[in-house]
């Protein structure tokens, strides 16, 4: 059974017993926290998830950040980038805390302390999709499944307004001029193509002789953004 006692002027002390299992403490700020948190902690027990119960109560962030780059990251198309966000992660102090603590809560101080220091909500959305993630595969991989993302308890930062510059008169040619100047005449040519196809800068870095059709006027990208395939038509070809 659950008691819940006050302990101190603003701290709640919540003591789960069930039988067969070791007793668990934990102290909140609130007394609805510890309510809720000896509830659920009851309910779990009862269903028999005591060994995940301890796993996750054992796991801190910081470890399952460290599983969840060697294990699932690499598998990720956007490897690298992933991996500078848990560099944040592991810096920040939420880092400690055991993933059956973490709440919705932290992660709106995160989330708040990010725009204060002036991070793009883009770049917050992509590090909660981080814990958003790790969190999916704890749950259905590594055993501890009655976790609750907590990510999914918080409002996301808005998105900015998607880009709307276009090139005014005479700016491509100033481009290109510059190139000419400079003698960067690759680079000029990337500009060109770039224009005429609207490919992305890493499908231009990975094109290939061997994946241009010139009797088409075709070029077949192996590996866009979205992992899929496709050809883009080359409309500058003599």
């Amino acid at each position: 059974m659950a008691q819940i006692r006050k302990r101190g002027p603003s701290q709640f002390q919540a003591r789960v017993r069930i039988k067969g299992y070791p007793e668990a403490v934990r102290t909140f700020k609130s007394k609805a926290d510890a309510v809720l948190w000896a509830s659920k902690r009851e309910q779990l027990l009862l269903q028999g998830l005591g060994d995940a119960l301890r796993e996750a109560d054992k796991l801190t962030l910081s470890s399952a950040l460290t599983r969840y780059s060697a294990e699932v990251t690499p598998r990720k198309k956007g490897a690298s980038s992933e991996n500078n966000r848990i560099k944040v992660w592991l810096r920040n102090p939420l880092a400690a805390l055991t993933l059956s603590a973490i709440r919705g809560k932290h992660l709106a101080e995160y989330r708040g302390s990010r725009i204060l220091a002036s991070i793009s909500g883009n770049t917050i959305r992509l590090e909660l999709a981080v814990i958003s993630h790790l969190f999916e595969v704890a749950r259905k991989d590594w055993g501890l499944e009655h976790l609750v993302n907590p990510v999914k308890a918080i409002h996301k930062p808005k998105l900015p307004r998607g880009r709307t510059r276009r090139l005014h008169n005479g700016e491509e040619q100033a481009l290109l001029n510059w190139c000419e100047r400079t003698g960067n005449l690759r680079l000029k040519y990337i500009i060109i193509i770039a224009i005429e196809t609207a490919m992305r800068r890493g499908e231009l870095a990975g094109l290939r002789w061997s994946d241009v059709n010139l009797s088409t006027r075709m070029a077949y990208l192996h590996d866009t953004k979205n992992g899929e395939s496709r050809t883009v038509p080359l409309s500058l070809l003599p």
